[in-house]
């Protein structure tokens, strides 16, 4: 078997990264203070979806290993607006967006696998990289996440502002850093997709602090 080139082996042995992302914050749960059931099911979402993540930069981006890829990750989306929704939401409104969400989101699976293994591009950068409308799909349920927490803003601990403010950030450095190619390479060192993983693995810890902050106090 060839070795994978070197954007495809940093990618993924990065996704190891989403993979612990996933398994700290449960270990953190468990060994501290344990919270809501919704938040421990979004964190072991987290580690799903590092697995096919893993799967799929590792051995050539096949067509299952994409779908299983997109799929976990529009799960994970999916499992935070269910865990933000439970937070802030009324019983009745939770489940009328879970529901359109996931109807959305497996929609669009459904669609991809009917579509075949050809890649349809949404939008595209030039050499900077493109998104496919899965990649689109994902980055507008984050966004739905982000805005979820900002509407209820003010019922957020004061204590825990500053943490939503930084997991916000590290929400939006790794959306600049996933707008490139999975194989673009600058400066020998520079693997942006990489990169990207590795952001978004610390972003997830963040946001355990911040959930750790707004239940448990400072």
């Amino acid at each position: 078997m060839n070795p994978p080139e070197a954007t495809s082996l940093a990618n993924a042995v990065t996704a190891y990264a989403t993979i612990l992302s996933g398994i700290v914050p449960l270990a953190l749960c468990w060994q501290m203070s344990p919270q809501p059931r919704r938040w421990l099911f979004a964190y072991l979402c987290v580690f799903i979806t590092g697995v096919p993540t893993v799967w799929m930069h590792g051995f050539g981006e096949q067509f299952p290993a994409r779908v299983a890829d997109i799929g976990t990750n529009l799960l994970l989306a999916w499992a935070l607006q269910v865990a933000v929704l439970g937070d802030f939401f009324t019983r009745k409104t939770q489940t009328r967006v879970a529901i359109v969400s996931a109807v959305i989101n497996l929609a669009y699976i459904v669609w991809l696998i009917a579509e075949g293994p050809q890649r349809r591009l949404a939008i595209t950068f030039g050499e900077s990289g493109e998104f496919t409308w899965g990649e689109l799909l994902l980055i507008a349920n984050s966004v739905f996440v982000v805005a979820l927490l900002y509407a209820r803003r003010a019922q957020i601990p004061a204590h825990a502002h500053g943490l939503l403010n930084l997991v916000t950030l590290f929400f939006f450095i790794g959306l600049l850093f996933a707008t490139q190619s999975n194989h673009r390479l600058d400066f020998t060192v520079v693997a942006y997709h990489a990169i990207w993983h590795i952001v978004s693995a610390y972003g997830f810890i963040v946001l355990w602090a911040f959930n750790h902050a707004r239940f448990f106090g400072k």
